[in-house]
Formats: C-alpha cells, sequence, structure tokens
C-alpha cells in the first residue's frame, strides 16, 4: 500500500493533468483562431475592370518625386512588396526577373513593372539596392525606366493598396501579405490578377505564356478573371504565437508533460 506521501503525490500529479490538457487545448485553439484571421486580414480582394487612382505621388530610387499616371503609359506589371522583407518579396522579384528574360515583349517598350514598397518607412535607397538586384538577374537588358521601384506615404501607399484590394498586415516588424502581380492596362485599369504558381522546391513559378498573355490582354484593355486562385502568403512575420512551429512545440511540450505525469503515477501504482 502506498504511504501518506506517496499518496499525495499522486492525487497533486492527476490534479496537474487536469489543469495541463484543457490548457493546452485552450491555448491551442486560440492560437489557431488567431492564426487564420491574420491569414484572412492579408486576403486579396479582386477589382477587375475599375481603376487605380492616378493621381498618387511616390519616391523614386533616385529620391526624386514621380506621378502614377506618368509611369502607366503602357501595360504595367504591379508588384507589391516591403524591400527587407525575409518571406515571399524577393523570390516573387527574382522569378519576374527571370521570367522577362524569357518572353517575346520587351520591358520599357511593350511594358512596364512597378514595384512599391507597402512599408513608409522604407527609404529611396533601399529601393536603389533591391532595383540594382533585381534587374542584375534578368538576362535582357532592363532600361531604367521599365522597371521602377517605388518608396512611398501611409496615405499613398494605402490608396493605392485598397484601390486593388491588396490586404496587409503590419506583424513584428514586418508584414502579413500575399504574393501576386496585378496587371493594369495604359489607364491603370485592372485587367488580371496574375499569381505566380509554386513548385516543390519551395519557388515561385510564373509561365512565361501566362505572363506573355497577361501583357497581351493589357494591351488591348481586356478583362482577365484570374483562373489560378491559389496565393502564397508571406509567413514570416506572422506573430510568435501563432506560428506553426511555436503551435507544434507547445503541443509536443504538453503532451509529454501529461505522459510523464502519467508515466509517474501508473509506477507509484505499480509499487504500492
Amino acid at each position: 500500500m502506498p504511504n501518506l506521501k506517496e499518496k499525495q503525490i499522486i492525487r497533486l500529479l492527476k490534479r496537474l493533468a487536469g489543469i495541463i490538457l484543457p490548457v493546452l487545448f485552450l491555448t491551442l485553439t486560440l492560437s489557431v483562431k488567431s492564426a487564420f484571421a491574420d491569414y484572412d486580414s492579408a486576403e486579396i480582394v479582386h477589382h477587375l475592370g475599375e481603376t487605380v487612382p492616378l493621381d498618387l505621388t511616390y519616391t523614386n530610387s533616385d529620391g526624386n518625386k514621380v506621378l502614377l499616371k506618368d509611369l502607366i503609359n503602357k501595360p504595367t506589371v504591379l508588384d507589391f512588396c516591403y524591400y527587407h522583407c525575409a518571406g515571399i518579396c524577393t523570390p516573387l522579384m527574382m522569378e519576374v526577373s527571370d521570367v522577362i528574360g524569357k518572353v517575346k515583349y520587351l520591358p520599357g517598350k511593350d511594358y512596364n513593372i512597378i514595384s512599391i514598397s507597402i512599408d513608409q518607412n522604407e527609404t529611396p535607397q533601399m529601393a536603389a539596392d533591391k532595383k540594382k538586384a533585381m534587374t542584375g538577374l534578368a538576362e535582357i537588358n532592363v532600361p531604367d525606366s521599365a522597371w521602377m521601384f517605388l518608396t512611398g506615404d501611409s496615405t499613398n501607399i494605402y490608396k493605392l493598396t485598397d484601390a486593388t484590394g491588396f490586404r496587409f498586415k503590419r506583424s513584428h516588424g514586418g508584414f502579413l501579405h500575399k504574393g501576386v502581380l496585378i496587371v493594369l492596362d495604359k489607364n491603370g485599369k485592372i485587367v488580371q490578377y496574375l499569381d505566380p504558381g509554386y513548385e516543390k522546391s519551395g519557388d515561385f513559378q510564373i509561365l512565361p505564356s501566362g505572363f506573355e498573355l497577361a501583357i497581351e490582354k493589357a494591351a488591348t484593355g481586356q478583362v482577365t478573371s484570374t483562373i489560378e486562385k491559389v496565393l502564397q502568403t508571406c509567413y514570416s512575420f506572422i506573430p510568435k504565437g501563432n506560428d506553426l512551429l511555436v503551435l507544434m512545440l507547445v503541443l509536443a511540450s504538453g503532451l509529454i508533460s501529461v505522459a510523464v505525469v502519467f508515466v509517474v503515477i501508473k509506477k507509484a501504482k505499480l509499487n504500492s
């Protein structure tokens, strides 16, 4: 028979097990719910056929103020990003650098590309560094005005992201957002949301044929519904409490703790 001290230990361990499991379940449930709420806040709402405001002012990589309507004078591929992004921004721009060398249309002649930072705290120098890196990867010559890298204040950033349905959320020094290219005609009308594919290797993939078709449609102003609906999401800065790895570690730790409690209880009973 277990002595009084052993009985007290067993009762204590049982109480701990009764506390750990409910708390673990509640924590996991709330974390998952919050993670999905963050995911929804970064949704892309299609505004096909609508025209973006062209009277917005930004700063280019040379530090000069530019008006959006002066940059959109032909089919234009719009890319929302931020230059210090540790997630999908750079890989997506790298894929753009790659695909423009594989299509028959030429940047600067047949279309333009505009990358706009969604972080109002980023500087023209950061834009210049990213521009040098990304255009340097292209297999073809990219004229200076063909791919613009812009920064701006929060007012102008949100006016354009709201007009295009690009939702994002600031999170732990970065942003939760999705990767998509928004194709405009020369008048700023949204004709297509070009969603990049995602390879098993973890890289983006923009099909040259799809990119060419988007440019052709934009040249005629023809609105095209998006076929591919799967958007890649930047999870680099999801709040740590919602990170999948953290959730797994919390779950594993809780289960291990409960298992240890029951092993101790069972051992105590066997020794009685």
